[in-house]
């Protein structure tokens, strides 16, 4: 075989292995670029949730941070935002409402009325205006409530929903409605 004929010959396989390469590193960008949007879409993702989540603990944060919810369970926000026990949060600071908290109606789970004889009624002077001489019991009790907020992003739909307990000592004739005894 002479050296043209190999030439010839050899000049049509290394077209053909330079186009299977730029292939499979064609497929190779692709498949990064890929890898790359889903790893982008998956940390937006996360970002929104964490968004959702932390505008849910503002919300129960500042419900539990007064008596009012065992007052008014059905208007637990001083000022909310569209219809009750709802509250609005602009996340970046543009003016427009991103996150949206609807908080139900807090449920009061249980009740434990104070004796009197559990009081210290010269030491404390919250103690003091529960005492009721003469009698078993206090005017105040121990009630546990449970709050629980949904919060959801107005532009991705993200949401999450936050359950959290708390015990707050209050007036028997407050929560004898709410919360039975």
């Amino acid at each position: 075989m002479s050296v043209n004929q190999w030439q010839r010959n050899q000049s049509g396989a290394v077209l053909l292995v330079t186009l299977i390469m730029l292939i499979l590193i064609g497929m190779i960008v692709v498949s990064g670029f890929n890898l790359t949007q889903i790893n982008l879409k998956s940390v937006q993702n996360v970002e929104n949730r964490n968004q959702v989540m932390s505008a849910a603990t503002a919300a129960v944060e500042e419900v539990i941070s007064s008596n009012r919810f065992a007052d008014t369970p059905n208007a637990v926000f001083a000022v909310g935002c569209g219809t009750a026990n709802a509250k609005c949060y602009d996340a970046n600071g543009d003016g427009t409402n991103d996150v949206t908290v609807s908080v139900a109606a807090p449920s009061c789970i249980v009740v434990m009325p104070i004796k009197n004889s559990e009081l210290n009624v010269l030491g404390k002077p919250s103690d003091a205006s529960c005492y009721i001489p003469e009698v078993e019991y206090s005017m105040c009790a121990n009630s546990v409530w449970q709050i629980e907020a949904t919060a959801t992003d107005v532009v991705t739909g993200a949401e999450a929903v936050l359950r959290q307990g708390v015990s707050i000592r209050t007036t028997l004739n407050k929560i004898d409605s709410a919360c039975p005894v």
